[in-house]
């Protein structure tokens, strides 16, 4: 009986340890409800920074409210979520507004910040950023 616990425990172990890494990124984040938080506060961020308030500062409130539902649906969507996206690719989405190195490096940072409020493990803000740098081609501008 004891070798028969021992051997329950032991697949218990693995099937939880299975489970844990067959999470999508999407879960591991907390879901919709974490990341709309996330991009709210990231976009309160952006606005009142030097650097990148001029991305946002010209939106009325519908449209900021309408740039927060987009982003938050590509995050939900290209992590594994449910959502669906509907707006442009990135490169589309960005090409006319001339985002430099330093802007990008700036929103990584603040990118941080704000994941780091909402307590994200560090492993997990690691793959959300690799995920986030995959795009860095397609949204600085090249000069």
């Amino acid at each position: 009986m004891r070798k028969f616990l021992v051997a329950f425990g032991s697949v218990a172990l693995l099937t939880v340890s299975l489970a844990k890494a067959e999470q999508t990124l999407y879960e591991k984040l907390g879901g919709k409800q974490a990341i709309d938080a996330v991009v709210e506060d990231l976009t309160n961020r952006m606005m009142k920074d030097k650097r990148l308030k001029r991305f946002c500062s010209n939106m009325s409130e519908d449209q900021l409210k309408a740039r927060r539902a987009l982003v938050a649906a590509f995050i939900c969507k290209a992590t594994g979520g449910p959502c669906e996206y509907k707006g442009r690719d990135m490169k589309q989405a960005h090409q006319n507004l001339g985002i430099t190195e330093k802007d990008w490096n700036r929103f990584v940072e603040l990118t941080k910040q704000s994941l780091n409020k909402f307590n994200v493990p560090a492993d997990v803000q690691k793959e959300f950023l690799n995920a986030v740098a995959g795009l860095k081609d397609q949204i600085v501008s090249k000069k």
